[in-house]
């Protein structure tokens, strides 16, 4: 299978940062093809959104070059794998939340 692969982010009307993230990766497996997209945008309205949304690609990215190719390995896994993201998606939610405290910036991201 091929894919065929395409991404854009517009940063809008309101704000003078663009606070979205995306991240578009493919593997060859011993399953075939795998594809990874992920979109994050900056909460509306708090600050460092797009910090907040490149952490988070980061984490997914991260995911993608260190642990997936394990999961493969061992056989592929539906609850495994959903299990990973809630994982990167608690721990970046940790982190964000830890910068706000110590930042004094309201935070977060889509995903």
């Amino acid at each position: 299978m091929n894919f065929l692969t395409a991404l854009h982010t517009d940063i809008g009307i309101k704000k003078k940062t663009n606070q979205d993230s995306a991240l578009i990766l493919e593997a060859e497996t011993e399953k075939g093809k795998v594809l990874l997209a992920v979109i994050c945008d900056g909460m509306g309205g708090l600050a460092k959104g797009e910090l907040a949304s490149a952490t988070a690609v980061r984490a997914f990215d991260t995911w993608f070059q260190n642990e997936l190719p394990a999961i493969m390995e061992e056989g592929f896994d539906a609850e495994i794998l959903c299990k990973s993201w809630e994982d990167i998606i608690y721990d970046v939610n940790t982190r964000v939340g830890n910068f706000a405290k110590v930042s004094g910036f309201d935070l977060g991201t889509t995903a």
